[in-house]
């Protein structure tokens, strides 16, 4: 099956484009995508999307059609042919004045 998969943010620059298809088999999870990205990419889209305990970073969100997986069962949610997913990184300005 084909999953879209598209880059915003501060992870657009890591993989050097803002979208792509990528094959996967049926009952791929969220996860599992990102371990293959991650094959392709190297370790800085890895390390732009997780912490060093293996949780998604505070500023780092993925969605599926426009879904943030928190809503879903995280990385754990299985992608059906199709979906597209959004790998979004973004660093946000400290408040204060």
């Amino acid at each position: 099956m084909q999953i879209r998969v598209s880059y915003l943010g501060l992870v657009r620059n890591v993989v050097g484009d803002g979208e792509e298809t990528v094959r996967a088999t049926p009952d791929t999870t969220v996860g599992q995508l990102i371990d293959l990205l991650a094959e392709r990419h190297g370790d800085a889209l890895r390390q732009s999307l997780y912490r060093r305990d293996g949780r998604l970073r505070t500023f780092a969100q993925v969605c599926i059609d426009d879904r943030d997986i928190d809503e879903l069962q995280g990385l754990d949610t299985r992608l059906d042919a199709g979906e597209e997913v959004s790998l979004v990184v973004g660093v946000y300005p400290a408040e204060g004045g």
